[in-house]
């Protein structure tokens, strides 16, 4: 994938339409090096005029907040600070090789009025594409030391079956529904361009298919780890399946989920309910705040009181500096998690 020809090829007048399509208030097109506009990046409303795009580097840069980002970044972001559930390939890579929005999301466009009757209609439960396993023989079994660094044994990329690509220079990770079914496959980019331009992790593309699936549609190792969960009786719902695959070498059965992002929703809530029946559900979330802000508390507190008439919710707070900034609950080992999660933040 030539994602720097995409970087490199974007037209300062798409970008502005860009800006505008996702909410910017005013662009200001009169200098000869850059684009300006308000820091939608970060702010839903408002915003003071830091936003540059610059020309000759394509890269958007925020004085106020985020820095500097590629296109892929500048929109991850966006989505993000609105707490937009996006499709990495629809609304991340589409939008940045077209420079237009393709349809409809809360928090950048109007949403179509329906009347009552469609409004109360039951609404179809949403299904997953399975794909032909058979797809993964493209892949090479390897242990990458990045991870075997990062706590991640050898028994736990079997176990999970997590491949490499050497044509893409990725980690590849297999999503599975409850079921085992094949549902996706994730990539984790190793090439230091693309962490830092593109993201982490993204769906990979064979020939001219992209195994992408909806994340928000289901929960990374739960297809193995329920029965851990069922007979626990609570389940640690993580950010990214990294975190499920470092669990695998902890001195307790895994009862570890992922959710690939930074949201918890009712689908996934409803999918713990039914296969698991949890007495507790602990959301580990990756540790964000900044000092003297209370937003990452408040976000991780208001996910619990959401749904704390379903289950018994709890996360993980660190008080005591037990980790670094965007450290998984699990990064700093077991020894570690465990003292987080005794001092974890009961919500009733």
């Amino acid at each position: 994938m030539d994602y720097k020809s995409i970087v490199d090829n974007l037209n300062p007048e798409k970008v502005k339409q860009l800006l505008y399509d996702l909410g910017a208030e005013y662009v200001d097109d009169t200098k000869e090096n850059c684009l300006i506009t308000n820091t939608i990046c970060h702010n839903t409303k408002g915003g003071s005029m830091k936003l540059y795009f610059y020309f000759d580097t394509h890269i958007f840069y925020c004085y106020t907040n985020c820095e500097s980002m590629s296109i892929f970044k500048f929109l991850e972001h966006y989505y993000k600070t609105r707490q937009i559930d996006y499709d990495w390939y629809e609304d991340v890579y589409t939008v940045a090789l077209n420079c237009s929005i393709q349809k409809s999301l809360d928090g950048f466009s109007k949403v179509e009025r329906i009347n009552l009757k469609e409004r109360y209609r039951k609404k179809e439960q949403p299904k997953l594409n399975i794909y032909n396993s058979g797809v993964l023989d493209t892949f090479n079994k390897y242990y990458p030391v990045e991870w075997l660094k990062d706590g991640i044994s050898k028994n736990a990329m079997d176990k999970f079956n997590i491949l490499y690509s050497i044509s893409q220079n990725k980690i590849i990770i297999p999503h599975y529904d409850i079921n085992n079914n094949l549902i996706g496959i994730r990539g984790r980019a190793l090439n230091k361009w693309e962490v830092e331009n593109i993201g982490k992790y993204m769906p990979v593309k064979i020939e001219n298919t992209w195994y992408k699936h909806p994340l928000s549609l289901n929960l990374y190792g739960l297809n193995i780890n329920k029965d851990n969960i069922k007979k626990n009786g609570y389940v640690f719902i993580f950010e990214a399946e990294k975190s499920v695959l470092q669990f695998e070498s902890f001195q307790q059965d895994n009862c570890a989920v992922a959710v690939c992002g930074s949201n918890f929703n009712k689908f996934q809530l409803n999918l713990l309910i039914k296969e698991c029946h949890p007495k507790e559900i602990i959301i580990c979330f990756d540790k964000e705040e900044n000092k003297g802000e209370d937003k990452y508390f408040m976000k991780l507190w208001n996910i619990c009181q959401k749904y704390k008439n379903y289950c018994n919710f709890s996360f993980i707070y660190d008080r005591e500096n037990l980790l670094d900034m965007k450290d998984s609950p699990s990064d700093k080992g077991e020894l570690v998690f465990n003292q987080l999660k005794e001092k974890r933040v009961k919500v009733k």
